[in-house]
């Protein structure tokens, strides 16, 4: 295969998330007259369930019993309160909570999938119009067309046969980007980046939505539960299942508070215990 055809792996990076100011919330707190109430350890929670919980709770002023004379009981236990909070549907507070995850090697057919997904996500996607492909196209291959030794030999040769059709298109698109890289003297030493940008965002066109692109999401838990419920699900695209069932498994390992009610059956499909938070 020409070594213009690069195939690569999908990465992902928790790089950010949510961090609670104990020192302004004990402020808060006070004025609020919930003086009483005792925040968390930091072995007890995490950030992010520690404000859904601060949030949840002053919607009812519900710190402690004397605060509102409408509240008579007060649930202690964190793990339990938040179990209610998502059993009830008290979605909103979970949007306070955010994390944001680095993605490369993603395609187009990814980012074309999860832009659908706007509410309670802040997306930046790396640009084809300021960005120049150099040596090579480089691409992921679908899990569907891997090597699987209980394939029968009808199936595991059409796999062959495709994954060589995907290495040979990437490689001429590749070999014609090159091409008309020349034809516009991009590396000219005259050419200045208002040249530069145009050519390259004329030039993109003729790259398939295959190509392994990336950027940042950022998702509230709310908008987080919603997409793992939706895109590690059976019925999901095979690229954003990939992506967002290792994510699943992040945020159940992270954050099992507030994830803690997904479940992977048997065939690696993620469902919530509770869906309409």
């Amino acid at each position: 295969m020409s070594s213009r055809s690069n195939n690569v792996e999908i990465k992902i990076y928790p790089v950010a998330k949510t961090v609670v100011d104990k020192q302004e919330v004990r402020k808060w707190l006070d004025d609020l007259g919930a003086n009483e109430y005792q925040i968390p350890d930091d072995e007890m929670t995490t950030n992010a369930a520690l404000l859904v919980a601060l949030a949840a709770k002053q919607c009812y002023l519900s710190f402690t019993p004397s605060l509102n004379p409408n509240v008579t009981k007060v649930r202690s236990d964190l793990v339990e309160y938040l179990d209610n909070i998502l059993a009830s549907g008290h979605g909103s507070v979970l949007e306070h909570a955010c994390f944001s995850f680095a993605i490369n090697n993603v395609s187009r057919v990814f980012t074309g999938e999860m832009n659908r997904h706007r509410a309670g996500w802040a997306i930046s996607e790396r640009s084809m119009r300021y960005i120049r492909f150099e040596d090579c196209i480089s691409w992921w291959m679908p899990l569907s067309l891997q090597e699987n030794p209980n394939d029968p030999p009808e199936i595991s040769e059409r796999k062959l046969r495709t994954r060589n059709e995907f290495h040979s298109m990437f490689s001429l698109q590749s070999e014609a980007y090159g091409r008309l890289v020349k034809i516009w003297d991009m590396d000219a030493g005259d050419k200045n980046f208002h040249y530069k940008k145009t050519v390259t965002s004329c030039l993109r066109r003729i790259i398939g939505m295959g190509c392994a692109t990336g950027g940042i999401w950022t998702g509230n838990v709310r908008a987080l539960r919603h997409v793992i419920a939706m895109r590690a699900s059976a019925a999901a695209e095979e690229e954003i299942y990939h992506v967002f069932s290792r994510i699943a498994q992040m945020m159940v390992d992270s954050e099992l508070m507030l994830f803690g009610d997904f479940s992977k059956n048997e065939k690696g499909f993620w469902s919530p215990k509770w869906t309409k938070v």
